[in-house]
């Protein structure tokens, strides 16, 4: 018979330093509570990470939820006054002719000087 291998996975980035943080905060309790102390610690860290769960779970439910679940917005009697019962033609952009840009040729580039050494210019 085959025994099963056990796969063994490493921790993620971070949590020795945490762990060793937990237990340097626990060296420093008194030896006699050290024990109820520590159940009480992981109960707290177990349910604030659960807490924090619950809320991802809530926020991506909530962005989940379409927009047509939203309630109607009533109009008012004023904003039913403000809104005009004609609506004004859209007004048509007319494009500008563009104008042709005049061609502009550079001037040649002068030769200078180097500590009395010609230096042609760079083209």
């Amino acid at each position: 018979m085959a025994k099963a291998e056990t796969a063994t996975t490493r921790a993620p980035r971070g949590t020795k330093p945490v762990s060793q943080a937990f237990f340097t905060a626990l060296e420093s309790i008194p030896e006699a509570t050290r024990g109820a102390v520590a159940k009480a610690a992981q109960a707290m860290i177990r349910d604030e990470l659960k807490m924090r769960r619950e809320k991802v779970k809530a926020a991506k439910a909530k962005a989940k939820a379409p927009a047509a679940a939203k309630p109607a917005v009533k109009k008012t009697a004023a904003a039913a006054k403000a809104t005009p019962l004609v609506k004004a033609a859209p007004v048509k952009k007319v494009a500008a002719k563009a104008k042709p840009v005049p061609v502009v040729e550079a001037a040649p580039a002068k030769s200078r000087t180097r500590k009395g050494i010609n230096v042609p210019a760079a083209t």
